[in-house]
């Protein structure tokens, strides 16, 4: 199956807060959100004190098993459009990557960053993970 959806951390942040994975198995992400998401993770158990370790390592478990099931998209080679992007819109590159990679493959980006959000809204299909839920 072709994924239909480009989805960044803050969506799979929420998504794991809410426990909302299973819509997301075969969808897509950018390579660099698996850090994003271990970044979280550790934020939240060791500078928030909000999650035990162990709670943190299960959470990553479950994590490495959805990315199993998704398509990771590498933004190499669009570095000129990720610029551009970037420029235009007054985003970082990183985000400016998700734009460029949706476009690329024809995805609709899912985030939960609204400056994301209104600068993809003009180039790209954008929705928040409540709308594909």
């Amino acid at each position: 199956m072709k994924p239909v959806y480009l989805i960044d951390a803050s969506s799979l942040v929420k998504a794991f807060k809410e426990a909302k994975l299973v819509p997301l198995g075969g969808q897509a992400l950018q390579w660099l959100t698996v850090y994003e998401i271990l970044n979280a993770f550790w934020k939240e158990t060791h500078l928030l004190r909000r999650l035990s370790l162990e709670e943190a390592i299960s959470l990553i478990s479950d994590f490495t098993e959805l990315v199993r099931n998704m398509v990771i998209l590498e933004p190499s080679g669009l570095e000129h459009d990720i610029l551009q992007i970037a420029t235009s819109k007054g985003v970082t590159a990183y985000d400016a990557s998700y734009i460029a990679l949706a476009r690329k493959h024809k995805l609709m980006l899912v985030t939960e960053d609204q400056k994301l959000f209104q600068a993809a809204s003009s180039i790209i299909k954008v929705a928040s993970l409540d709308d594909i839920v």
